[in-house]
């Protein structure tokens, strides 16, 4: 009797796993992932031109035009960006330049040029602090503005026969605004054009002995970059 109840058990217990073994497995719902790849820290890299022009403070229209030095531009940037909302962005960014925008010109009087004298100007370094706001018309889309505050380093050579040279270099100090459309290629690699203006306002180039000229400085710059995002 003991072994005939025993069996029964046994029996019963397998019957009961089978039953349980055949039930729907419940499974919790995942959470959808949001995909945003604008809120976090990035770097990355740029590249494009750059043209500018200085306006002297006294006429040197009789010997030299106003210098308009131009060329490359390439270097890095790094900042923060924050989303708001469904379609603002908002952020800081602070960037460096190396950049070879040259200019030169020999001395003309009267529509004859002076044999030895020549003026020479270069711009060799952009750099800028800037906030930006941006608008996206789709989740990878911004269109933003920017402005801050702007550095240049430029050195301005007037060379007087073969071997005389008086140069004048100077940090700039100013601002800088503009704009660009920025694309986010993957959450994690941003793909940007912008533009950018910057005025320096009067820039003082001593020259000495021969005294100081001073000049406006005004530089715009296009260029392209990329950028990984954290």
């Amino acid at each position: 009797m003991i072994r005939i109840l025993l069996l029964a058990g046994v029996a019963a217990l397998v019957c009961t796993a089978a039953q349980a073994a055949d039930l729907p497995v419940y499974k919790a719902p995942v959470a959808p992932v949001v995909y945003n790849p604008w809120t976090g820290f990035y770097f990355g890299i740029h590249g494009g031109y750059g043209w500018g022009e200085y306006s002297p403070s006294i006429d040197i229209s009789p010997v030299f035009s106003d210098p308009q030095p131009s060329g490359y531009v390439f270097g890095a940037q790094a900042g923060y960006n924050y989303q708001w909302n469904s379609s603002i962005v908002g952020g800081l960014e602070i960037d460096y330049s190396f950049t070879g925008l040259k200019d030169s010109q020999g001395a003309v009087i009267n529509g004859v040029p002076v044999p030895g004298l020549n003026l020479s100007s270069k711009v060799d370094s952009l750099a800028s602090v800037r906030g930006k706001v941006g608008y996206l018309f789709n989740p990878n889309i911004m269109v933003y503005g920017t402005a801050g505050f702007g550095f240049a380093h430029d050195v301005v050579t007037i060379n007087v026969g073969p071997v005389t040279n008086f140069t004048a270099a100077t940090n700039d100090f100013g601002w800088v605004a503009g704009g660009g459309v920025e694309f986010a290629l993957t959450q994690a690699v941003l793909l940007r054009a912008e533009y950018l203006h910057y005025g320096f306002g009067d820039v003082a180039h001593s020259f000495q002995p021969i005294g100081t000229i001073n000049s406006r400085l005004d530089i715009d710059v296009v260029r392209a970059g990329a950028s990984y995002k954290f």
